[in-house]
């Protein structure tokens, strides 16, 4: 969990680098909320004083003009929306990156994981409808990692539409090492009725539930699969067990339905968080400026690097 040092550094540096950039951000999208109230109603006007002259001529000769403008506000309001986001992410990871478990953070707006990237996993089985955006890359300590947000649904077996399967941050961490065997898997329990061909598959594989060295609160949270090749004393500690029922304590007394998973398979590591919300998602109709968005933003980013910095052990 996050120390309060911490969540007063992270204050200390909104105040002073994303608080002003948000503040450009929202006096940009007030000016653009002016310039379409005012083109609504100079657009109103030209189309009465069309119908009321009623001349064709007229009609074409204001049709091009009229046209222009409105592809220049489609594209004004494109450009907000594509610059608000990279903005405020990329000045949250120059905050994490200045710890030093963490080497430099990339960002590329439009990138994504993979979908075979997701599936090897093995947390999910299915991605119909594969989509992926925001894909950061870099290095916890000695392990390099991807991570993107991804939107996942596949066909529902009983019902003609898709169902969504997972959406929220997913990250794959490499261990680099060819001696590592074998797999363990966590689902949340709340899941197992959506998660049952994940647990089927795993069987195949040859793991199998496990209940020993586990915490009695974390058993009734999670259902905790591995292969026989795995001690799971060495993967899944104590420590780990009660940082995840810290976080799920978390979520639970924000009212937020969002879920922890995580894998190893071979020398790969792949945690999902998943979300309730889309965040950073800029709104041309609402105040931008927010604190707490920017923070639980920050915070799920913290959530997932802080579980591979407990799982680091391992290397």
């Amino acid at each position: 969990m996050k120390s309060v040092t911490g969540q007063q550094d992270f204050r200390l540096f909104y105040n002073q680098s994303i608080y002003p950039e948000l503040r450009h951000l929202e006096l940009r999208r007030r000016r653009l909320l002016r310039l379409l109230g005012l083109s609504i109603v100079m657009l109103a006007g030209i189309f009465a004083l069309e119908i009321y002259m009623h001349i064709f001529v007229l009609t074409m000769a204001l049709f091009i003009p009229v046209g222009l403008w409105i592809a220049y506000l489609l594209f004004r309001v494109k450009v907000y929306y594509d610059e608000f986001k990279p903005r405020i992410v990329g000045l949250v990871l120059d905050f994490i990156d200045n710890d030093i478990n963490f080497g430099e953070l990339h960002y590329e707006t439009r990138g994504s994981l993979s979908k075979d990237q997701f599936l090897a996993g093995r947390i999910f089985t299915g991605a119909d409808e594969y989509e992926g955006e925001d894909y950061i890359r870099g290095q916890i300590r000695e392990m390099p990692f991807e991570a993107s947000e991804l939107r996942i649904r596949e066909f529902s077996p009983s019902r003609d539409r898709l169902d969504e399967v997972f959406n929220g941050l997913f990250l794959i961490g490499d261990y680099r090492r060819q001696d590592m065997r074998g797999g363990v898997l966590l689902l949340p329990d709340t899941q197992r009725k959506y998660l049952s061909r994940s647990e089927r598959a795993f069987h195949l594989l040859g793991g199998r539930r496990v209940r020993e060295n586990l915490l009695p609160e974390f058993e009734a949270c999670y259902d905790t699969y591995a292969t026989p090749d795995v001690r799971i004393a060495d993967v899944v500690s104590e420590d780990l067990q009660l940082a995840i029922l810290r976080f799920r304590l978390r979520f639970q007394q924000a009212s937020r339905k969002k879920e922890i998973y995580l894998s190893i398979i071979g020398d790969k590591l792949y945690v999902a968080l998943s979300q309730d919300r889309n965040l950073l998602e800029p709104s041309l109709w609402i105040n931008t400026v927010s604190f707490d968005v920017a923070q639980e933003f920050y915070e799920d980013l913290r959530l997932l690097f802080d579980i591979v910095l407990e799982l680091d052990v391992l290397n």
